[in-house]
């Protein structure tokens, strides 16, 4: 009588985990409902500063005048690189190039033959000169001071390239000028170039090397430039 009762047992308990399980799969491999976010909410973009300029730009519109009410070039005591003074009378009523190079700097040495050619050919309509941006060193003490081994070597070099358009050393107060931040027209590179109107404001800088076709270019446009100013403004312009 045991013996019939135990397959029976068996199989009801095997009845009842199949039935379990019909209910329970269902349930353990159903995948869950995909949730969807709420959406975050939008940040507004703030306005984009404008950029700062490390200079600001000299046009002929709103030239930037050298000095208090005069010209400030022509009381300049630059040098030629003999030592002999440079006659600054040239910078009144006369456009000029003015070109800050150094021996160690080969782009300023390539343009070197071409403003030589330029400042004979222009000779009438503008000065084409070129300063030696580091004639000029201060000691540790602070003393302004001529730097003689740059200055020879650019003595060899204006030798050696047969140039003749004035090569000149700073004074004291173009080496402050080009040297010193607080003025705004600080030489950070070489070359660079300033074009100055024949009242000795600072009209355009220029901070690159130019082949004599660019270069013809641009005293073009800068010659053109001051003819296209009010009388008032250009009337001493050559």
């Amino acid at each position: 009588m045991k013996s019939s009762k135990k397959p029976i047992l068996i199989l009801l308990v095997v009845v009842f985990v199949v039935a379990l399980l019909v209910v329970l799969i269902p349930k353990l491999t159903k995948k869950p409902e995909p949730v969807t976010p709420e959406p975050t909410a939008t940040v507004e973009p703030t306005e984009t500063p404008e950029p700062a300029t490390e200079k600001p730009e000299l046009t002929t519109e709103e030239p930037e005048p050298i000095g208090e009410g005069k010209n400030f070039f022509t009381s300049l005591k630059l040098t030629h690189l003999d030592g002999t003074p440079f006659d600054a009378s040239v910078f009144d009523g006369k456009p000029t190039l003015l070109n800050f190079w150094a021996t160690w700097c080969p782009p300023c040495v390539g343009e070197m033959p071409h403003l030589n050619e330029l400042a004979a050919e222009y000779k009438e309509k503008i000065n084409i000169i070129g300063v030696q941006v580091d004639g000029l060193k201060m000691t540790p003490e602070g003393e302004i001071v001529l730097d003689e081994d740059k200055t020879a070597a650019a003595v060899k070099l204006q030798a050696d390239q047969g140039l003749t358009f004035p090569l000149v050393n700073p004074d004291e107060s173009l080496f402050i000028l080009v040297n010193v931040p607080d003025y705004g027209v600080q030489v950070s590179v070489v070359p660079t170039t300033w074009l100055i109107d024949g009242n000795g404001s600072l009209r355009s800088i220029v901070q690159s090397a130019y082949d004599k076709e660019g270069w013809v270019k641009i005293i073009d446009q800068f010659l053109e430039d001051l003819t296209n100013l009010p009388a008032e403004e250009g009337k001493n312009e050559g």
